[in-house]
């Protein structure tokens, strides 16, 4: 079976309990795919093809498979590098640095999130910034910044650009 269109996040469904839901587990990563073979806990292996552009996969992301049956994805968690700048000056270095590395990143709550690495790992310790490890479950998936015009954000926030 081939699913197409979003139907909504399990989290926005006043009503789970109310559908026979399967699961299938999906990398973090996997959710910028637009087209992906995935397999339920049910053992039945469905495509996703998403003909809407506006659509984005997330975790939790609900297809509507027949009246009252759901497949919805769970991301498998992933093994991060969560850092907490003590100031200003310490995130604008840190971003920096992970500019230069390439890495994408989640920002957010005065915090950096991205996944582990060993040379950001070892280039953390060399400048002495604090972070922690931690296994997450990623809504969304790492992005590289993107800072030209009229960019797409994939959070919930609305925001006007000057």
């Amino acid at each position: 079976m081939i699913l197409t269109e979003i139907f909504h996040n399990i989290a926005d469904i006043p009503d789970p309990e109310s559908y026979h839901i399967e699961t299938a587990l999906v990398k973090s990563d996997d959710l910028l795919k637009s087209i992906l073979r995935v397999t339920s806990d049910h053992g039945r292996d469905y495509g996703i093809r998403l003909e809407d552009e506006s659509q984005k996969l997330e975790n939790g992301s609900a297809f509507l498979l027949a009246p009252g049956k759901l497949l919805v994805l769970s991301v498998i968690p992933d093994e991060v590098i969560v850092i907490s700048p003590k100031d200003i000056d310490e995130m604008g270095r840190t971003a920096h640095m992970l500019g230069n590395l390439h890495k994408p990143v989640q920002i957010g709550g005065g915090k950096i999130t991205l996944l582990t690495d060993p040379v950001v790992l070892q280039t953390l310790d060399k400048e002495g910034v604090s972070y922690t490890t931690e296994k997450i479950q990623l809504d969304h998936p790492m992005e590289y910044a993107n800072l030209t015009p009229g960019h797409h954000h994939h959070h919930h926030e609305e925001h006007a650009h000057a």
